[in-house]
């Protein structure tokens, strides 16, 4: 009389069971197990493409790699000239001019002589909202200064829209705007605009798109809305330098990504107070450096200067930036990602590429070169396409779709591969068959094609009468070399199937062209259901057909 079985005992049977039930469907169904995944991914990089598909659809994190990881850069364009307002500068100026905000005359002065120096454009990335009430004639100097150099851009800058209501100008008054609704162009938009006129038809947007993280990676040529278009402060300073970039406004909705020059040297940059120097000198060697320069005035003092993040550097300022900016546009240099088509292709290639590596029962050694191989070849194309072009390919989403596909595609094989070799977590080959009578094959082969043999004889026999015992012999020892390319195949033939097995095995290993030798194990002479009494018989059945192959 059995006693009755415990909780403990049913939910270990249950787990036996899901755990044969999972090998034995490993076993059945293979084939289809890789083609329907696949199917799956290839549905969910479909709609991933379909669904996140913009002109300029690039990861955050994917541009910053591209960019960091690059081997080289565009080179700045050396007719580029930063003019620092440095903390050497504030300090040299300090005992004669006072602490900043120096009186507007200083910068006047500077503007003055760069102009007359011949500069082709110069960009002021400095604000003067709000008359010097203490200093007018200093004022009167500046706004003088701008009214005679038609070279000099100022900054205009767009607040939040809800502030709209309580401004009192509206766009139309400054010159260069691309009306789309006359009716709301007209309307007041809340911006900080220069207290200088003179310089009205010369201003531009100095608003950066900053992402959630804080960092700039694009760049707006046009301040784009419902009732206008209007130019940033660098494509400005461009165009008054005679310099017409083929960008219409609409044509970066998402932004123009920057290429940053990080890996061939800076723009050139003088303290502001070196540059007054020059102009003050009266020397015209040290003057001609300026001419035909395009030149940008801002502060990286403490306190005065902006610094954000980039895809390049944890910390730029603000005055980089829209040198980048415009040597972008004046080049066409800007980051050009690929079409999102590109990279779903590319995804699918990968996904069908390492589907077959499975279907095909390609060795493990081969199938994990194959995925290092894709893996290693999308970021190479990355770095180089970042690095001597100016496309940016993005295959964040290919490697995370190839990088699934391969995880569950290996832990299933992993289970196929144990369920075949009789692993007793997923088989119960000898419990089923113990006591019966066995054919055993010993086979030698190239790597990789006897488990096509395999699949045959499984197709004959059927999958619960075949098991596969291929690392049996092991590297690293003496018998490495004899033992190479030689496995055993285990079959538990059916009554019916007892007459034909031989020969039918034998037909199968020559149309798979593999070199095998039959040997019957016979049934167990001992108490029938004795596992260990089949897993001897077999062992030794192994050893002796070894034996005649080595």
């Amino acid at each position: 009389m059995t006693s009755p079985s415990t909780p403990a005992d049913q939910r270990a049977s249950l787990i036996r069971r899901a755990t044969l039930g999972v090998g034995r469907g490993a076993r059945s169904r293979p084939v289809a197990f890789y083609v329907g995944l696949a199917a799956l991914f290839l549905a969910a990089i479909f709609a991933n493409h379909l669904a996140t598909w913009t002109p300029l659809g690039v990861k955050d994190t994917a541009i910053d790699m591209a960019v960091r990881l690059r081997l080289s850069s565009p080179a700045p364009d050396p007719g580029i000239l930063i003019v620092d307002i440095d903390e050497r500068s504030l300090a040299a100026l300090a005992p004669t001019k006072g602490r900043w905000p120096w009186p507007r005359s200083v910068i006047a002065e500077t503007l003055a002589g760069l102009s007359d120096a011949g500069a082709q454009s110069i960009l002021v990335n400095l604000t003067f909202s709000d008359p010097d009430i203490a200093h007018k004639d200093d004022d009167a100097m500046l706004e003088d200064v701008l009214a005679h150099a038609p070279t000099v851009v100022l900054p205009l800058t767009r607040l939040n829209p809800v502030n709209d209501g309580v401004s009192q100008v509206s766009i139309t008054r400054f010159a260069g705007a691309e009306i789309r609704d006359r009716a709301a162009a007209a309307r007041p938009v809340a911006v900080i605009a220069p207290a200088f006129p003179a310089a009205y038809d010369r201003l531009g947007f100095n608003n950066l798109r900053v992402d959630s993280d804080g960092a700039v990676r694009r760049y707006d040529p046009y301040q784009v809305e419902a009732a206008f278009a209007f130019p940033s402060i660098a494509l400005r300073a461009l165009q008054v330098g005679g310099v017409r970039p083929r960008i219409a406004p609409d044509d970066f909705p998402q932004g123009m990504l920057l290429n940053w020059r990080n890996m061939r040297g800076d723009y050139a940059r003088r303290s502001f107070v070196d540059v007054a120097a020059d102009l003050e000198s009266g020397d015209p060697a040290r003057i001609a450096i300026y001419r035909g320069k395009r030149i940008l005035i801002g502060a990286s003092a403490v306190g005065i200067g902006s610094l954000k993040g980039t895809a390049a550097a944890p910390l730029t300022d603000d005055t980089t930036i829209l040198a980048t900016a415009m040597d972008d546009m004046a080049h066409r240099t800007y980051l050009k990602p690929i079409p999102s088509w590109v990279t779903t292709l590319l995804s699918m290639v990968s996904i069908i590429g390492i589907a077959a590596s499975f279907i095909f029962r390609i060795s493990n050694s081969w199938i994990n070169a194959l995925f290092a191989s894709l893996q290693t070849g999308f970021i190479a194309v990355t770095i180089y396409c970042a690095s001597y072009t100016s496309y940016l390919v993005d295959i964040s989403a290919t490697a995370l779709f190839a990088v699934s596909y391969f995880a569950v595609a290996k832990v299933y094989a992993a289970v196929h591969l144990n369920a075949l070799r009789g692993s007793p977590a997923f088989s119960d080959f000898v419990h089923e068959h113990s006591g019966a009578p066995f054919l055993l094959m010993g086979l030698r082969s190239r790597a990789g094609r006897a488990p096509f043999m395999v699949r045959r004889l499984e197709r004959r026999f059927g999958v619960r009468h075949v098991l596969y015992v291929d690392n049996l012999f092991d590297s690293g020892h003496m018998l490495q070399q004899p033992t190479r390319g030689l496995s055993f195949v285990i079959i538990a033939p059916s009554a019916a199937d007892q007459a034909a097995a031989d020969a039918d095995a034998l037909k199968i290993a020559a149309r798979s062209k593999i070199e095998a030798r039959i040997a019957d194990v016979a049934a167990s002479s001992g108490a029938a259901g004795d596992p260990a009494d089949d897993v001897q018989r077999l062992f030794k059945a192994i050893l002796s057909v070894a034996a005649e192959m080595v």
